[in-house]
């Protein structure tokens, strides 16, 4: 792969390749000619104008046959894994310029044809026009880039290419008119493709000694693997949420086999924790969340990411696809019945908030959406956070209350009754005379 240097090795090239070209051809009935690569609103025009060939450097696009071609470049954790490519096509306007009449129209008609025959800068041309004393190099460069050299163009894996482009008169106008240059006899040409590529930075992997444990090689399942389906409340399968104390039902195909875990990955936070299946089946697992004073603690509301580890003799462990579910919080609240008026509202929260959490955290009031006064979460990890919330003018009436943390809803919800009827949580409903 090439250096930084490339964009600017590939103009030199062309300048190079254009001057010997035109020098073959012994254009002394034109006079002496230049070859430059300035902006052509530097170009001196006019009654003054001098015969000129100029290489304009006007765009610069992605490659889209390289773009994808490596592997993703960042870890999970976005620290840096390899160095891509970055794949480039140039985009170059030749303009010709000419002291007397016809002028222009030779100079741009010999560099066309130097350009025609030369579709692909080989190696040897490159370093040629690239070898000492070098046109690019990182000499005049601050840092690191100082000891970078143009000359790796010539050895990156794909050459370099040139394509004519005939542009149209609306694109040509475009053009000139962004330049705020006056126009002269252009011909655009693609350059496909300039590979740059930082080689240090990247993790460099260590050689594999073993393939697996005693070098014993990959290890086949003949079996169908175990696939987890779905996540859901025992007591209420509908349940939007999981709480902690719920019992659980995995279901899902071929869960009978091996030694099962079930781990749950918080999606925002770094919590990974487990479970143990209670009960096996070949197409349901039963578990049951904790509900201890250590739970309070451990676990944290929010959305997990729920999956199987196998372990079976003999073999490597592995986890199985995740399914997503959510857990809420449980919440106790004081008072339950209050009189009209302003109200303070102590509201108790299991499991116990993280500081991640506390700009997300609200309470439901009825309708009503406030945030809180106050936050305590008490050194003993066996208490809730409590939280105080001041609602100003209640009026008469029943108000449910939840409690909202990272957008999951405590669940104000009970199940009672032959057949099951849900209404709402007189735990979590108060009353205001």
């Amino acid at each position: 792969m090439s250096s930084a240097l490339a964009i600017a090795a590939v103009t030199a090239s062309l300048k190079d390749l254009l001057n010997d070209g035109l020098m073959d051809h012994d254009l002394a009935s034109l006079g002496s000619f230049v070859i430059t690569a300035q902006p052509p609103d530097r170009v001196t025009t006019g009654s003054t104008e001098n015969n000129q060939l100029n290489l304009f450097l006007y765009q610069v696009s992605a490659n889209p046959g390289w773009r994808n071609v490596d592997l993703p470049s960042r870890g999970r954790d976005g620290s840096r894994r390899t160095s891509p490519p970055l794949a480039l096509d140039l985009h170059y306007l030749l303009t010709a310029y000419g002291a007397q009449d016809l002028n222009a129209e030779v100079l741009l008609g010999y560099a066309m044809q130097v350009l025609h025959e030369n579709p692909v800068l080989t190696r040897q041309q490159l370093r040629t026009a690239l070898g000492a004393p070098a046109p690019v190099d990182g000499t005049l460069l601050p840092g690191p880039f100082g000891t970078l050299s143009a000359i790796d163009l010539a050895d990156q894996v794909e050459q370099v290419k040139l394509t004519p482009v005939y542009l149209g008169s609306e694109d040509l106008s475009k053009l000139w008119t962004a330049m705020q240059a006056r126009y002269r006899p252009s011909m655009a040409y693609a350059v496909s493709v300039v590979l740059i590529q930082n080689e240090a930075g990247a993790h460099a992997p260590l050689p594999v000694l073993r393939r697996g444990a005693d070098d014993r090689g990959p290890v086949a399942r003949g079996a169908p693997a175990p696939t987890l389906t779905a996540v859901l409340a025992t007591a209420n399968p509908r349940q939007p949420a999981l709480r902690l104390g719920d019992a659980l039902r995995l279901q899902g195909t071929h869960l009978g086999g091996g030694a099962l875990t079930i781990e749950f990955a918080h999606t925002r936070l770094p919590l990974l924790l487990t479970l143990a299946p209670s009960a096996v089946a070949d197409a349901e697992l039963a578990a049951q969340l904790p509900a201890d004073a250590a739970a309070g603690a451990d676990w944290a509301i929010g959305v997990y990411a729920v999956a199987l580890r196998v372990s079976e003799p003999n073999r490597p462990e592995w986890t199985t696809n995740s399914v997503a579910v959510a857990l809420a919080p449980r919440i106790t609240v004081n008072p339950l019945s209050a009189a009209a008026g302003d109200l303070h509202l102590d509201v108790g929260c299991t499991p116990r908030l993280r500081p991640e959490q506390l700009a997300r955290t609200q309470l439901l009031f009825g309708t009503d959406t406030l945030r809180a006064e106050t936050v305590t979460t008490p050194a003993d990890p066996a208490e809730p956070t409590m939280l105080g919330f001041d609602i100003p003018s209640v009026g008469a009436g029943r108000y449910v209350v939840r409690l909202r943390v990272d957008g999951i809803d405590s669940l104000p919800i009970v199940l009672d009754g032959t057949p099951p009827v849900t209404s709402f949580d007189a735990a979590q409903t108060v009353e205001v005379a």
